[in-house]
Parts: C-alpha cells; sequence; structure tokens
C-alpha cells in the first residue's frame, strides 16, 4: 500500500471505529485490500471494545469487507452484504481481469466497492457490496467490447489459488528492490518490468520504484505470477531483510 494512502485508511478507520463505539451499533466497511485489513485488524485489536469479522464472498477471496462490532454484542449474527456476480460474454469471446476491472471503474464507481475478480476459460466472477446490485445488474452491460450477460449466483465459489512459500533476502522493502528478487533478475530489469506497467501492487500498476512494500501487500508481476508478502521473518546482521512470501502456483 501506498505510505500516504494509508495514512488516510488509517483516519478513517479510526473514525468508523468511534462511530461503532459511540452509537453501540455495527458497522460495516466497503472492501479492503490486505494491507488495509491487517492495519484494521491490528487497530480492533487494541481497542477493547470492538469485534471485528471478515468476509471475501468467495473461497479463499484476497479482498474483503468487515463488520465492526461493539463488544457488549455477544455472538452477533453477522450477514455482511456481499453479492458474487457471474459475467458470461454473448456470443463468445474471451475477457480477462483487466478487462472486467477496467469496464467496472467506467461505471464510475469506487475501487473498494469491488472485491476479488476470477477469470476463468468461459466466464468470470467478481464479488461487490450487494448495496449496488440493482445499479450493477442495469448499468453493467460491457466488458471492453463485449457484450455481457450479468447473473447473481449464490453457490460458493472458490478463487482457485494456490500458494507455495518462499524466502527472499533483500537489502530493503522498495518495490524494485523486492520486484528484482522475485524476477531473479537485475536491478535494471526490475526498473524495465515497472517502466512497461508490468508491475501491479495491490491491483494498481505501479511504476514508482522507491514505493516501500508492507507486510500483507499483493504483487503480480507479468510472466513471473503472483505474491504476497506474508512476514519478515527477520532481519540479518547486515541489516538487510528475509521476507516470506507466498507465490501462487
Amino acid at each position: 500500500m501506498v505510505d500516504g494512502d494509508l495514512v488516510t485508511f488509517t483516519r478513517r478507520a479510526k473514525d468508523m471505529l468511534a462511530t461503532a463505539i459511540k452509537g453501540n451499533r455495527i458497522r460495516l466497511m466497503n472492501f479492503l485490500n490486505a494491507s488495509e485489513a491487517e492495519v484494521l485488524a491490528g487497530m480492533v485489536s487494541n481497542t477493547p471494545d470492538i469485534d471485528i469479522v471478515f468476509a471475501a464472498g468467495f473461497d479463499g477471496g484476497e479482498r474483503q469487507r468487515a463488520a465492526l462490532i461493539p463488544s457488549f454484542m455477544k455472538n452477533p449474527t453477522i450477514d455482511i452484504p456481499i453479492s458474487v456476480f457471474k459475467v458470461e460474454v454473448i456470443n463468445g469471446g474471451e475477457i480477462n481481469h483487466s478487462q472486467v476491472l477496467g469496464s467496472l471503474m467506467g461505471l464510475d464507481i469506487d475501487r473498494n466497492l469491488i472485491g476479488d475478480i476470477v477469470v476463468g476459460k468461459e466466464s468470470a466472477y467478481f464479488a461487490s457490496c450487494s448495496e449496488f446490485d440493482v445499479f450493477l445488474l442495469e448499468s453493467f452491460t460491457k466488458v471492453g467490447r463485449h457484450d455481457i450477460r450479468l447473473e447473481r449466483v449464490t453457490e460458493i465459489i472458490s478463487t482457485g489459488q494456490q500458494f507455495e512459500n518462499i524466502e527472499i533476502i533483500v537489502s530493503s522493502m522498495r518495490l524494485d528492490v523486492i520486484v528484482k528478487a522475485l524476477v531473479q533478475g537485475s536491478r535494471r530489469s526490475a526498473e524495465e518490468y515497472l517502466n512497461d506497467g508490468y508491475v501491479r501492487l495491490n491491483h494498481v500498476v505501479d511504476k514508482k520504484p522507491s514505493r516501500t512494500c508492507n507486510v500483507g501487500d499483493l504483487l503480480a508481476i507479468r510472466k513471473h505470477g503472483r505474491f504476497k508478502i506474508t512476514k519478515i521473518k527477520k532481519k540479518t546482521k547486515s541489516g538487510k531483510f528475509v521476507l516470506v512470501i507466498k507465490k501462487n502456483v
């Protein structure tokens, strides 16, 4: 997550926590990326009056909605409103993750209203805040130049993601340094990946080499796969970081 975005999110989260405590009522948040979810969970762990529940809409989903629950509500029934939609191309044609996301953003809605997007060979699925079902059903009719059929589904969809744990050693948490380690290339090759728009940080193309990465961040590098920074295992005597990374396989 970008540092400035993290500060902004932390302020917003504090306001939501204060509102939940003061109003003695459950507060719902829109979809959070992995970094935001980690920050929020940490804040709640230090707030004795509030509990938290997460839901993604997908089995194994990364982007999650959160419900902030006053602790006096013992075992409340929480149904976080998430809808999962199936996208089918009418008259054939293939679509990818970027096309689905781009077309959704073309409806002038916030990214945090949309959860994970899972693309298969014949169809795609995405999670969204249920409050916007009517709007999506009426307005989301195309992906790129393809006409689509949109249907809300009730079965549990798996993201189908499988990961293996790997470890890398980096001199800093800069984006270019981590990309270099993940692609096992040179600093120059990492910069070229960034300049060419081949690197996505938390689902957004990021071309800034000096961007600071954090635990929980997701990286997608074209032709190399998807990665999640799970934890900083240790710091070596020379000051380098040993990172545990989940790699999509």
